[in-house]
This record gives C-alpha cells, sequence and structure tokens, in this order.
C-alpha cells in the first residue's frame, strides 16, 4: 500500500498475481519516496518472459475510478486515467522485453496516497464465427441484363460483399442486404446486373478485413447472351436458364379503327 506520513513518505507494495505460465512479483519491503520526487513502484514477471505482447495494468484499490496506468496492443492507453496521474506515469518500454513492468510516478502528491495494484494479462481476442461459402443465384433478366445474387451466412463481426468480373474488376453492384440469425450471426444478400462478356465469368466475394479472411464463389454461365429489345414487331425476351433465352413471338395486327 502507498501511505503518508507526517513526513511525507509513501510505502508501496505490489499485489501478486498468477497464471499459468507465470508469476506477478513486487518487493518484499514498502518503497519509500519523498513527496514531490519520483518513484519507481517494482513489478515483474517470473520467470523474466517478455510483457511486449501482453497487457499491464496499474490502478488503485477500492477507487471509483481506479487506472493509474494501462498498456495494451504494444502501447500506453490512459483515456480513462485517472486525471490527477496525467502525464506523471509511465513504464519501461526498453525493460518490457526483460519481464519488467515496474511504474514510474513523477512528483509524488498527497493524492496518491492509498493502496495500488499491478495486473499483467494476456489480451485474447475472439472471433466469433466465419461465414459460409457464398452462394450465386441466377434471379433471371433485368435492367437489360441478367441479375445475379450472392447470398452467405453465419459471418460476425459484419463482412463486406463485393461483386467482379473475370478480371477480377469490381463490378457496381446494389446495395448489400443484411440480417441476423437467432445466433446475431449476419446473413448478407447482394445483386449485380451483368452484361455479356467474351468469358462470362463472375465472382462474388465476402471479405472480413478483421479476421483477414476471403471466401469467394466464381460462376461461368454458359452460352451466349441474347437480348432483344421488344419492338413493333412483338418480340417479346423471356429467361429460360443459364445465358439461353427463349423468344416468344406473339403475333398482333396493328389495330385501324379499332377493329381486329
Amino acid at each position: 500500500s502507498l501511505c503518508v506520513t507526517d513526513s511525507c513518505v509513501w510505502c508501496f507494495s505490489c499485489v501478486l498475481f498468477f497464471t499459468e505460465s507465470f508469476e506477478v512479483l513486487g518487493p518484499a519491503d514498502p518503497v519509500v519516496a519523498v513527496a514531490g520526487e519520483d518513484v519507481v513502484l517494482p513489478c515483474y514477471l517470473k520467470p523474466n518472459i517478455s510483457a511486449v505482447d501482453l497487457s499491464v495494468e496499474w490502478f488503485r484499490v477500492q477507487t471509483k475510478d481506479p487506472l493509474v496506468h494501462l498498456y495494451q496492443d504494444h502501447e500506453d492507453r490512459n483515456e480513462n486515467q485517472i486525471p490527477s496521474y496525467r502525464r506523471r506515469t509511465s513504464l519501461f518500454p526498453e525493460e518490457l522485453r526483460n519481464g519488467n513492468t515496474s511504474l514510474k510516478v513523477k512528483n509524488l502528491r498527497g493524492s496518491d496516497n492509498g493502496e495500488y495494484k499491478c495486473l499483467v494479462h494476456y489480451t485474447i481476442s475472439v472471433s466469433v464465427a466465419v461465414g459460409t461459402q457464398p452462394v450465386i443465384s441466377i434471379e433471371g433478366y433485368k435492367e437489360g441484363g441478367i441479375s445475379l445474387v450472392c447470398e452467405s451466412k453465419g459471418w460476425y463481426p459484419q463482412p463486406q460483399v463485393v461483386w467482379m468480373d473475370s478480371e477480377g474488376h469490381s463490378l457496381p453492384a446494389g446495395h448489400t442486404e443484411t440480417h441476423t440469425d437467432s445466433m446475431d450471426l449476419f446473413i448478407l444478400r447482394r445483386r449485380v446486373i451483368v452484361q455479356e462478356t467474351e468469358i462470362n465469368r463472375f465472382t462474388c466475394r465476402v471479405l472480413q478485413e478483421d479476421l483477414n479472411e476471403i471466401k469467394e464463389t466464381m460462376t461461368e454461365i454458359p452460352g451466349e447472351l441474347h437480348i432483344f429489345s421488344i419492338n413493333k414487331g412483338g418480340v417479346v425476351v423471356r429467361w429460360c436458364g443459364g445465358f439461353s433465352w427463349c423468344l416468344l413471338y406473339s403475333r398482333y395486327k396493328q389495330l385501324d379503327g379499332g377493329t381486329a
């Protein structure tokens, strides 16, 4: 504990934390310092493994907002630090690789009186889910081309859905429809209108950058794409499947005077 006396002397002891792979240790005797001076609160790992990739948290005991200093993800993160400690605390970056997680406190104040704890632990990121392989369906003729829809399920966090041509160029597509299932995992659907190309090969890619995961499905539609505009002769184009089309010719006569 850190305590103040009439002669403005502080005492500190480090609480020990144990994990399966290392111990967090402090001094056997109190650390004594004088008000206005700097003090180092010793804390180190046994064995002396590197703490560079670990999280180091110094905090006050029995305090509403206890954070004194936080090192996490290879940097200091003191946004929620007790205001009175701003710009007064630091670790020893060059010593972290040696298991030294001691804290330096500058210009000791009377308000620093109290009990402190040093916590060193692993930060574990949990990736909830990587979704299914995308499924491509052909919806039919629409807006002068073929409407394709790509669907993938079971993602978290939400990924991106991208349509690409045979050369890997991104295609302009509709907005991505998103829903969640009973497990709060994302279901995604995205449509694209494609025109005839020499290869007629298209790819739907689902990309989750945070997880560095990519899943993609390619579809190659055989045959040629024949699109005929409806003209005065009554040629009607309907979708039959793949890139083949059924042409239905409807005969009609131009009405003169309203008589068929």
